[in-house]
């Protein structure tokens, strides 16, 4: 026998011994107390932290359940509140759910007549307390303002989501600590809110400097704060990040609504009395909906069923209570179709029982990206930089040029571009082949996200077992104007690093497009068409899934009304990123945040009116 299956054994058996002690534990149990709450929540990620923190403080004598499937953040304390280790983060494996996309094949953007095929890849998203607010790059982002009047344009009652309303609640939730704001900036942003938000505490290192002389080379204007007056420019990133540390929503929301716990004695309750408190266990998996069963004639959700700890449990709601899925853009329709309410096909081969026909799992949305490296004089990158420091936001050419001056100052861009140094744990092929050469890397990584997509995806079930992932499609650049879009600005990057004090002061190239380190020029050093879709296909990623539980009226494809409540159901609510019927224009973490807020309010006035 190998060690390897030697291990496996052992593993085995150690599960086998685990599983018995438990079960044994729960079946010897005397006291089993039926798990009853006002609000149950699904998901500790950015919507629920904010979601439970503004309910628990502002509806009286009421408690929650939050059900988290990953882990508490302290787990990993050091690199998840460590700035500097964004990139050695994407690899905390016990964090991230581990979802991969799926193999596809389409026609070419450049040849219609050809079909090119792109390769499943690893689909980033935090399992922990804080989702991937605990992961992400921290960058402070909300998009602009016509994309949620366009949220509002779909009817009346969608005004609650206009701009004006939108911007209130973002500013409730921030606490902006920029030295000496001035009036305009005072007007776009919050300084009582509890996430904190703040500029770069320690500044940017030259080289990153160099990068926005380079863009203003070029013509970009300047912007000293891209969520103000206009988004457009190149300029300095604000982060979610407090005392030099990631302030994520766990930290800032979720753990000061565990903060209050208090006992109401009224012997309604028992004769203790009832205690008003949050909480949250964790490794809880839920799988799906309980329904009212003696109610044929409506689908009136009472609780939910959840696998922690080895065994299946229940958990119910009070009256006037609420089940809340905010388990993010893949998660929340998941259950949704576990539970009966998606689309009738898809559940019926996957033999569940169809209980409201809806286009759950449709309208992914994301924000496509893809990388070029450039190496830099030695020892021009250290270890304290807070990561994705610079932006560059542009209007993209729709023919596949390089943007002129006049889309430079456009005021509706759809390009966001990342400019960041490398810092161990970003993981790219041509860093890794130019490191095992040279024993050491320095430079830096620009990207561009592609900020307004056309193309749409979708994801479906691959089975009825709530522990398999669902099926992940992302469909980038079927729409061949996304593909013209995205080398529009991946050609502005290559000039970006050819301008100085880039490519003077700090000898910046370019590698792995045409060299040793990476092969994809197919005539000299200029790429072709043909040559920019086969690096897409092979390089693009994606961290901003949204839009799966679309909030629209329910004859134009919507899941959930202006409410956030499930059409055809009743106590249940959606409330993550999953419900953006249009994807904002930028990092999608301080959105989420705010349509957490948002809700909180609909919410407490309608709890509040059942009294």
């Amino acid at each position: 026998m190998s060690v390897v299956e030697k291990n496996k054994e052992d593993d085995n058996k150690i599960r086998e011994c685990w599983i018995q002690n438990v079960c044994g534990h729960d079946k010897h149990a005397k006291l089993k107390p039926k798990e009853i709450y006002d609000f149950i929540i699904v998901g500790a990620g950015t919507a629920g932290c904010v979601l439970a923190r503004e309910l628990i403080h502002c509806i009286p004598d009421i408690n929650i359940l939050v059900l988290e499937a990953g882990g508490p953040d302290a787990d990993n304390n050091g690199l998840i509140n460590l700035p500097c280790a964004i990139f050695k983060n994407f690899t905390l494996n016990d964090h991230d759910w581990g979802y991969v996309t799926q193999e596809q094949r389409m026609p070419s953007s450049v040849d219609p007549t050809k079909e090119i095929l792109k390769n499943g890849s690893p689909f980033i998203r935090g399992k922990v307390w804080g989702g991937s607010s605990s992961l992400n790059a921290m960058i402070y982002m909300r998009g602009q303002a016509k994309e949620y009047n366009d949220w509002a344009a779909q009817g009346p009652e969608y005004k609650i989501w206009d701009w004006d309303h939108c911007l209130e609640a973002f500013k409730a939730v921030e606490k902006n600590s920029r030295n000496n704001p001035d009036e305009t900036f005072k007007k776009f942003h919050g300084f009582n809110g509890l996430l904190h938000v703040q500029d770069s505490q320690n500044g940017v290192y030259d080289i990153m400097s160099g990068v926005i002389d380079a863009a203003k080379n070029l013509g970009i204007p300047h912007n000293d704060d891209f969520n103000g007056e206009r988004q457009n420019g190149v300029g300095i990133y604000q982060f979610t990040m407090k005392d030099g540390r990631r302030c994520s929503l766990a930290e800032s929301y979720l753990k000061d609504a565990l903060k209050k716990i208090e006992l109401n004695p009224d012997p309604k309750y028992d004769s203790f009395g009832k205690v008003t408190a949050v909480d949250v266990r964790s490794f809880a998996h839920v799988l799906n909906i309980i329904w009212d069963e003696k109610n044929k004639e409506e689908n009136i959700a009472i609780g939910v069923r959840y696998f922690r700890n080895g065994n299946v449990r229940e958990a119910f709601i009070a009256p006037k209570g609420e089940v809340i899925l905010c388990g993010g853009a893949i998660n929340s329709p998941q259950i949704l179709m576990l539970s009966g309410i998606g689309p009738k096909e898809n559940l019926e081969s996957n033999d569940i029982k169809v209980r409201k026909q809806l286009p759950v799992g449709r309208n992914l949305l994301d924000h496509p990206c893809c990388g070029i490296v450039a190496k830099s004089t030695p020892n021009a990158i250290l270890h304290w930089s807070n990561g994705c420091e610079i932006g560059i936001i542009h209007k993209a050419n729709g023919e596949g040029k390089i943007p002129c001056k006049d889309d430079f100052f456009d005021e509706s861009p759809d390009i966001q571009i990342i400019a960041t140094p490398y810092q161990d744990g970003f993981l790219n092929p041509s860093i890794e082949l130019y490191r095992k050469k040279h024993n050491k890397f320095d430079g830096l990584i620009i990207v561009p996200f592609l900020n307004i997509p056309s193309s749409v995806g979708y994801l479906e079930l691959g089975s009825n077992n709530p522990f398999d992932q669902p099926k992940i499609y992302l469909n980038f650049f079927e729409k061949s104007d996304d593909f013209y879009r995205m080398i529009s600005s991946l050609k502005l990057c290559r000039e970006i690093l050819k301008q100085p004090p880039l490519s003077t002061v700090y000898d910046v190239k370019e590698i792995g497009i045409n060299d040793e380190f990476g092969q994809w020029c197919t005539n000299g050093d200029d790429m072709s068409d043909e040559d920019w879709e086969r690096f897409l296909l092979n390089k693009t990623t994606s961290f901003h899934p949204c839009g799966t539980v679309k909030m629209a009226p329910e004859s134009q494809d919507g899941v959930v009304n202006h409410r956030l409540q499930v059409y055809g159901t009743k106590n249940l609510r959606v409330v993550d990123a999953s419900i953006f019927p249009y994807i904002p224009s930028g990092n999608t973490n301080a959105p989420t945040a705010m349509v957490a807020w948002r809700a909180s309010q609909l919410i407490i006035e309608d709890y509040m009116g059942k009294c």
